[in-house]
């Protein structure tokens, strides 16, 4: 499901983003935490070329809930792990009526030395309805997608060249 992807990219940004924010908090010392957010989303999405075949493209709609840990190091060096869980729950519809409703669960690990990498590994379950809303089938995902951003002009700013994502594993079952 490439609508994880956009959610990664923003998710990579935000955090280098507070990296550079907690740089300043402190000094040589080590600064533990945890995080918790929740976000909507709203994403177009295409699963033609996937067994839902023609009429499989659409909206997805839903929540992300994350929690995890992260540890910062301050100055003389800057590192930055993170380590949570995002909890997806949507709902796609598509254009030829019909609808999926689902979780994905998404383990992440986040590393900021400076280089940024982040590894995501989603695995989840949902159901396929026909446009009356009865049961056509189980569905099932699994994704392992990385992205690295290296500041290769030293700006401290993300620039679009910088990026690099990969999808090394996407599997939609339709069972």
């Amino acid at each position: 499901m490439t609508a994880s992807l956009p959610r990664t990219l923003v998710a990579a940004a935000l955090a280098v983003l507070t990296c550079l924010v907690l740089a300043g908090k402190s000094h040589a010392a080590a600064d533990t935490g945890t995080f918790q957010f929740q976000e909507p989303f709203f994403v177009p999405i295409d699963l033609t070329d996937t067994c839902l075949g023609p009429g499989a493209t659409g909206t997805i709609i839903g929540s992300n809930t994350a929690v995890g840990r992260y540890t910062e190091n301050g100055p003389p060096t800057f590192e930055f792990h993170s380590r949570g869980t995002i909890t997806t729950d949507f709902r796609l519809d598509l254009a030829d009526g019909r609808f999926i409703v689902g979780t994905l669960v998404d383990h992440e690990s986040f590393n900021g030395t400076p280089e940024v990498t982040q590894t995501d590994a989603t695995q989840g379950s949902s159901t396929l309805y026909d446009p009356a809303g009865q049961p056509l089938g189980q569905l099932t995902v699994h994704v392992i997608t990385h992205v690295t951003w290296r500041d290769l002009n030293g700006n401290h700013q993300p620039d679009p060249d910088e990026f690099t994502a990969n999808i090394d594993h996407l599997t939609l079952g339709c069972g």
